[in-house]
């Protein structure tokens, strides 16, 4: 159990129109280039990507390793991850790819089921986590803080966090 963590969903806005405009290696490329970004990112704030499913990325800081700061290095992630790509262009109409990002954090404190950090809305929650299978195992996570920040992101308006 993980009682102090923040996770975080992103997906590119409009992806599944733009994969049917442009070829596959475009798509493999845009994903390349937007995955290498946040990958840096993660390694600079210490946060631990989960995983990457399609044009979705999902990552945590606070688990496995635990930390005070995870709220705030989840949040500076996500700004300079909207910053990060804002030169990545979409191939089949030159415009710039967008991003929604939905964050989720739990900070133990009984009264603050909804806080505000940097302007942006960080709801609380709480994580299990553990490694799971025997081929290709995975780190996951589960409960209900994965689960509503996944739904902040999906529901969450383009460009936005």
């Amino acid at each position: 159990m993980f009682p102090d963590v923040t996770v975080l969903f992103s997906d590119i806005v409009g992806f599944t129109n733009i994969c049917t405009r442009i070829t596959p290696m475009q798509v493999v490329s845009i994903l390349n280039t937007i995955y290498t970004v946040f990958d840096l990112l993660s390694e600079r704030y210490a946060i631990f990507k989960v995983e990457t499913i399609g044009d979705g990325y999902m990552a945590v800081s606070g688990a496995p390793v635990r930390t005070k700061l995870h709220a705030q290095r989840i949040s500076d992630m996500a700004l300079e991850m909207q910053a990060g790509i804002r030169y990545v262009k979409n191939p089949a109409d030159g415009e710039p790819i967008r991003i929604r990002i939905g964050l989720l954090s739990w900070m133990r404190y009984p009264y603050l089921s909804t806080s505000y950090l940097n302007g942006h809305c960080i709801h609380s929650g709480g994580v299990v986590a553990g490694v799971v299978g025997r081929k290709m195992i995975r780190y996951c996570l589960f409960g209900d803080t994965v689960n509503t920040a996944s739904r902040m992101e999906s529901t969450g308006k383009g460009g936005e966090i």
